[in-house]
């Protein structure tokens, strides 16, 4: 009896037991109520720490001078009978399994993986939320080395407890990948609900306990396994069966002589990996005419063996030897009357013949290659009697002929198609097994029914689950954005995971958004994770100077999409309304198409009209559709009232979003006055470079938002309240601690709307002031100063030159709310003048004063320079630069 018989994994703790599980462990390992404890407490951990500790896990096992994988190379070829090729392409394979990417594709017919941890918004306003069933029995099988653990992942990522029967086949892997585990995961937050055991297939009693406590049992395995577990089970335990299966491959008539060369390429793969002992093994291959097999057959034998010098067959034990002779024999005989063909190598086996049916394989790479009439010719042969037993069907022909042949062989019960190549290594990771989603299986989903979905989300629970699943997003986030050149050296004194959002505070370095323009393209690659292949390429609004620029995700944008939706709802934007969305579109920004996906979200009308047209336009297509609500910038809403008052618009609209500048109470009220709007509010805090920040509830005033705490993290530091933030999602390009230029602060009492988001107040950009001689003038405090004035709108522009004798002149330019006798009035631009001597705090110093040229000037609507791209203004134009 080998050692490693001897050694159980239950729970965290290693048992040396004997080749069997005890009845008393097992009596303990299979107890209802402590499976049930401990699985409440597995759902606990954030699914991005359980994804992180198997990544880790992987690197540690595959590591190339590790010790996990001297052992494996040492012992798993006498294990296995694979060569040690073979078992280097199985570590390759795990290496890649036991990432986060592929593991989260595995969880994407959850609609989004985290919804094991919380309700999340879903497209059209729907929310999601997936609970584990509880405590999974696998059942391995010993066919494939890593299927044991392939299983075990399976119910890992969807936090259920797990419990493995290794095979009597491999008593090293599952053992070796558990250990790993454990070194992988030093705080317990994974390995303590996992076990690993064995009891004989006689062992009745262990077997009824698993039929009674256990909520699931996931079985791969022979028929006889599988027709054994499915008896006298629970009310309680549903037995998720992938039995024994077969896998073909079909070559079409129509390729080239290239195309023939990569489909024997790719055939010679198929019936070569795993010695042909996967269900998705390619055993039997059917070609299109005989013609087609005498020019395709010496491609393939040329084929397998150049694969085998690489990858050659492992040792074959007495009764697979004797298998594979019986084989050669009879096809020896064939040739020798007439009727195939036989190809002998010392790794593998070609037997050409003729027919439909499938023929049995003894493995090894043993291949029965025959020719059809057409591959619809199938459906008449022996697969008609196969449905339920059929896996993979393997496609190599012209284009035109691909999809006729999947539907026909469906029909078969084939669920699985791919290309030549391709069958054994299951590169799709979001596709089903067996027409079954595992995960869907090994979960339960919950139903809200007509409860709003606005009521459930991270915004409603408590701070400290709130603060937990961040910090694991944070590490996931980390470990993604060490892909890119730029993090993996900005980030290697940052060793994680991180214990606390304080200990990320203190030793994740900030951005600065010099970076951007240094290492964003189009000049530089080095801040990307991964290939630009589906992403948007977006432009910060450049009031502030040259323009930078930040790449997302197709699917990042749409997640945001989400979020924005979700902050428009939040302030009464539903179904059955009609909102023009009146922002600019195109040059770069994301404005306009950032704002269309939101109101998508709400399940409101949206009307696309854009600012690109003239006001006169605008206020006819108002006029004519009569929307709930408009939604723009700032500037573009006062130049849109001002020619509305002056036309004498008269439709009414019910609600206001503005964005951008700050809207001064004045404006507020002329907005109201020229719209006859209820209310006048921002729909949403943001930044190109991060998406939705913040969003407002009724209860907030003009400059309060909630945190988009499952979008971002935010903290606000120094006695500034610089803003500083974490773009959680955005992992193409990373926005890592990203010095925003906003400030802001903190606000402490609970919000009487009932979220639990954190709340904060904006106060400004960090930049917004122009230093004078003796000190800053704050933009905040000019806005205030013309905020006195109903002539006056918010749109301003401080201009600043130097002038001889060392004195600068500052002019105050300021648009009229609308036209009328005081546009350039004298007498206004004095009082607004000694307005802004009195609000700001550098002029109550005299020497400012006295080496200063000060005015205001007045101008009519809409006359200030602004960014073409986005319609803000320059507020700052300093000749002194």
């Amino acid at each position: 009896m080998s050692e490693a018989w001897k050694r159980h994994y239950l729970f965290g703790r290693w048992a040396d037991l004997g080749e069997r599980l005890p009845e008393e462990e097992a009596a303990k390992l299979f107890d209802r109520r402590a499976l049930e404890e401990r699985s409440r407490l597995c759902r606990r951990t954030p699914l991005d720490t359980i994804l992180g500790i198997l990544e880790r896990t992987g690197r540690l096992l595959t590591c190339p001078e590790g010790r996990y994988r001297r052992i494996l190379l040492e012992t798993m070829p006498g294990v296995t009978g694979y060569s040690l090729q073979g078992v280097e392409l199985g570590l390759s394979i795990l290496e890649r399994l036991l990432t986060r990417r592929t593991l989260e594709g595995r969880l994407a017919c959850l609609g989004t993986p985290r919804v094991l941890d919380g309700f999340l918004p879903l497209r059209h306003g729907r929310v999601a939320r997936a609970l584990p069933l509880g405590t999974v029995c696998h059942i391995a099988a010993g066919n494939i080395f890593l299927g044991s653990v392939d299983s075990l992942l399976f119910g890992m990522i969807t936090k259920n407890v797990n419990i493995l029967k290794v095979s009597r086949q491999d008593p090293v892997f599952p053992f070796l990948f558990l250990e790993a585990l454990e070194e992988a995961d030093p705080k317990g937050e994974l390995a303590p609900f996992q076990a690993a055991t064995y009891w004989p297939h006689d062992a009745g009693e262990v077997d009824d306990r698993v039929r009674e406590v256990c909520d699931a049992v996931l079985l791969f395995g022979g028929e006889e396994a599988v027709r054994a577990y499915k008896q006298r089970l629970s009310p309680r335990t549903q037995v998720l069966a992938f039995g024994p299966k077969i896998s073909f491959g079909v070559l079409l008539r129509g390729l080239d002589d290239a195309g023939l060369k990569e489909a024997a390429a790719g055939f010679a793969k198929d019936a070569s990996l795993w010695e042909q002992r996967a269900c998705t093994s390619c055993q039997n291959l059917f070609v299109e005419g005989e013609d087609l097999m005498d020019r395709f057959l010496p491609l393939l034998e040329e084929a397998m063996r150049n694969l085998a010098a690489g990858l050659p067959r492992g040792a074959l034990g007495i009764h697979e030897a004797v298998e594979v002779r019986v084989e050669r024999e009879l096809g020896a005989w064939r040739e020798h009357c007439g009727q195939g063909r036989l190809v002998e190598d010392p790794h593998f086996t070609l037997l050409a013949g003729r027919g439909t049916d499938v023929i049995p394989s003894p493995l090894n790479r043993t291949l029965f290659v025959q020719a059809v009439g057409r591959a619809e010719d199938l459906l008449s042969g022996s697969l008609s009697l196969l449905d339920g037993y059929l896996s993979t069907a393997g496609i190599a022909g012209p284009d035109n002929r691909v999809q006729e042949v999947v539907e026909a062989l469906a029909g078969l019960g084939v669920l699985r198609f791919c290309r030549a190549g391709t069958m054994g290594l299951g590169g799709d990771v979001e596709g089903a097994h067996d027409g079954r989603q595992i995960p869907l299986d090994l979960v339960r989903l919950l139903n809200r029914e007509d409860l709003s979905p606005d009521l459930f989300g991270l915004e409603w629970r408590p701070r400290e689950e709130r603060e937990g699943r961040v910090l694991a997003r944070l590490n996931a986030l980390l470990d993604e954005a060490r892909r890119s050149p730029f993090y993996r050296e900005r980030l290697a004194g940052v060793s994680g995971p991180l214990d606390s959002l304080e200990e990320f505070s203190a030793r994740v370095p900030l951005l600065e958004k010099a970076d951007l323009v240094a290492h964003c393209p189009p000049a530089s690659r080095d801040m990307l994770t991964r290939s630009e292949e589906r992403s948007y390429v977006f432009a910060s609004g450049g009031t502030t100077g040259k323009p930078r620029y930040a790449l997302w995700g197709a699917e990042e944008f749409d997640r945001a999409g989400l979020v924005t939706g979700r902050a428009f709802r939040a302030l009464g934007i539903r179904s059955g309304m009609r909102v023009a969305n009146l922002l600019r579109a195109g040059a770069l920004w994301t404005g306009f198409l950032a704002f269309n996906r939101g109101l998508e979200e709400t399940g409101c009308q949206v009307l696309s009209l854009t600012f690109n047209q003239d006001n006169r336009d605008t206020l006819d297509f108002l006029a004519e559709f009569r929307p709930h609500g408009i939604m723009a910038m700032s500037s573009a809403l006062l130049s849109l009232a001002e020619t509305a008052e002056r036309r004498g618009f008269d439709t009414p609209v019910e609600r206001i979003f503005f964005t951008g500048e700050p809207l001064s109470e004045v404006t507020r009220r002329y907005l109201q006055k020229v719209f006859r709007c209820s209310l006048v509010a921002s729909p949403l805090y943001g930044a190109v470079e991060i998406g939705p920040q913040g969003y407002q509830c009724p209860h907030c005033d003009a400059t309060t938002f909630h945190l988009c705490d499952e979008w971002c993290h935010q903290e606000i530091l120094g006695e500034e309240g610089e803003v500083v933030v974490t773009a959680l999602e955005r992992t193409l390009h990373p926005f890592i601690r990203y010095r925003l230029g906003d400030a802001a602060e903190w606000l402490e009492e609970p919000c009487p709307c009932g979220r639990t988001s954190p709340r904060f107040r904006l106060r400004g950009r960090l930049g917004d002031y122009v230093r004078v001689h003796f000190g800053k003038l704050h933009l905040s405090e000019v806005a205030s100063a013309f905020g006195r004035f109903e002539e006056l709108s918010g749109a301003f522009q401080v201009q600043v030159d130097p002038k001889e004798g060392g004195r600068t002149g500052v002019t105050f330019a300021v648009e009229a709310l609308r036209e009328g006798p005081w546009v350039g009035d004298p007498a206004l631009e004095a009082r607004a003048l000694e307005a802004v001597l009195e609000e700001a705090a550098v002029y109550r110093d005299p020497r400012n004063r006295a080496l200063e040229d000060l005015a205001v000037r007045v101008t009519a609507p809409g006359t200030l320079e602004r960014v073409q791209r986005t319609g803000k203004i320059r507020r700052i134009r300093d000749g002194r630069i």
